[in-house]
């Protein structure tokens, strides 16, 4: 009985992450942020401190940025593995055309495909509390130069 808990509460858990993931798939950031608890953090790894911040704040205009600077942005969810009661690693193939300027990256109308680690933790209500995303941008940069 309990093994059979243990597999409902990691399906639980990979399914908010999942979802979260097929509402960025469809470049809905509202959708996206309502798998999220309010007050929850996002770093992403590769910005340094500037890459820290609250998901409804920061995460929110990240995504809102890329969406509109890469209009086709698509992701594959390779693998999402829980790691532990309240962990979730996705594994996932970001990929998009660039048509405007982007973080400081000139478009050239240039395409990227890029690894993407997504890690969330999750809180008791199933709603996300921390988005830890990591990736090469060296390679993100050189793609899209």
């Amino acid at each position: 009985m309990e093994s059979i808990l243990k597999q409902q509460m990691e399906l639980s858990l990979k399914n908010t992450c999942v979802e979260f993931m097929f509402a960025y798939q469809q470049r809905n950031v509202e959708r996206m942020l309502g798998f999220c608890h309010k007050d929850g953090v996002v770093h992403f790894t590769p910005l340094g401190e500037s890459g820290k911040g609250l998901i409804h704040e920061l995460g929110k205009n990240i995504w809102s940025a890329l969406i509109d600077s890469f209009p086709d942005i698509d992701n594959t969810l390779d693998a999402a593995v829980a790691e532990d009661d309240e962990t979730v690693r996705c594994q996932v193939v970001i990929r998009g055309t660039q048509v405007k300027d982007f973080a400081g990256i000139i478009s050239n109308g240039k395409h990227f495909d890029s690894d993407h680690i997504f890690i969330f933790r999750l809180g008791a209500d199933q709603l996300i509390r921390s988005i830890t995303v990591t990736w090469d941008h060296s390679d993100f940069q050189k793609q899209l130069s």
